[in-house]
């Protein structure tokens, strides 16, 4: 018997394959000077929603892309809302919270929009299955306190993640920073109970800097008053609310 092996030729790498966790500078970059090619539209959508590569240097990544043409007039928001997926960022990075994948304003394929960084994910978890592990009740606890603070009003169980990279991740944050308070979020799971002096501190830094310059200039100035105000209010009384209503839940909750 022959003991020669057989050759198989190997596949291609896989631009799809895992990847370790990238800075958020190094993304930033990718994300703002990349060359952009649309793969196609994210199904389920209310607005186009796109899935693209982006290639910058020796740099590979993927990227949600929200262009504005491709957004449906709302009675309740302005349009721009894509901007707002932006403002959640910038947010989010000021008080140093992580959970928004770096999200960028730039000129795309369909003209300006929101990009985004995709972030490779166990689509099986949500926050119903989430919640169940104690190990990520903080991260959990500080998505409901940011919920509140950029006053998102559309919350689903399905745009919480489970990254590869082991963290709590938070998509589709356009319907925020309205300046009438109307949040809407399936995380209510911890109403009463404190916030940390970690988190407090950060939202009295926030009220006592207001606002970054990147961060106003995606909103307008009634908007950037409400989000102090809110951000003053949740510190003050330094413990999350309750639903008092019941209702203040998105549907569908996933």
């Amino acid at each position: 018997m022959s003991t020669e092996q057989t050759s198989y030729p190997t596949e291609p790498e896989s631009p799809f394959r895992p990847r370790p966790p990238l800075e958020d500078d190094r993304a930033l970059n990718a994300l703002t000077h990349g060359d952009l090619t649309v793969l196609g539209q994210m199904p389920w959508s209310s607005n186009a929603t796109c899935l693209v590569d982006i290639s910058y240097g020796d740099l590979f990544i993927q990227g949600v892309y929200k262009p504005a043409q491709g957004e449906r007039p709302l009675h309740d928001f302005p349009l721009g809302i894509y901007r707002r997926e932006v403002a959640a960022w910038e947010l989010t990075k000021q008080l140093g919270w992580g959970l928004i994948p770096p999200t960028v304003l730039r000129d795309g394929p369909h003209g300006e929009g929101s990009v985004q960084l995709y972030i490779p994910c166990d689509y099986a978890q949500h926050f119903f299955t989430l919640r169940e592990n104690p190990a990520h009740h903080p991260a959990l606890q500080r998505l409901a306190a940011f919920d509140l603070v950029s006053n998102n009003t559309d919350r689903k169980g399905g745009h919480v993640l489970a990254g590869d990279d082991e963290k709590i991740w938070a998509i589709d944050n356009a319907l925020s920073f309205h300046q009438q308070f109307k949040v809407r979020t399936v995380i209510w799971d911890w109403a009463g109970q404190p916030l940390s002096e970690e988190l407090l501190n950060d939202l009295w830094r926030l009220v006592s800097d207001g606002p970054s310059p990147a961060l106003a200039a995606l909103l307008d100035p009634f908007e950037t008053d409400a989000l102090i105000t809110r951000s003053r209010a949740l510190a003050t009384n330094g413990c999350l609310p309750h639903d008092t209503g019941g209702r203040s839940v998105p549907w569908p909750l996933l």
